[in-house]
């Protein structure tokens, strides 16, 4: 019987390397979340203040909730936006130094 035989290939290195993120994106990307997790939270205050109340005080945190969903959509899709920018950055230069 013949003895078994490693293969020639790197058969416990993983095939691509594993993907880096720099700590702008992720601070970036948590921004994002973040301020989407508000929003929803907020609105659906804002909602069920809507429904349960016939009208809403302007006291307390009804409008702190309110300024969340009016501002927060914007600021949201700015830092998007800047984060799509620096990933595109990053990944350009990378690009180009692989290709030297």
């Amino acid at each position: 019987m013949a003895k078994p035989t490693r293969s020639t290939g790197a058969t416990r290195e993983p095939a691509d390397a594993p993907a880096t993120f720099n700590r702008t994106e992720r601070i970036l990307a948590f921004m994002v979340g973040g301020i989407v997790i508000l929003i929803l939270a907020c609105f659906i205050v804002m909602i069920t203040g809507w429904l349960t109340m016939k009208q809403i005080p302007g006291d307390g945190i009804w409008p702190v909730a309110l300024g969340v969903v009016y501002f927060g959509p914007p600021l949201a899709f700015v830092l998007m936006m800047v984060l799509l920018a620096v990933t595109w950055t990053r990944k350009a230069r990378q690009h180009r130094t692989e290709a030297r």
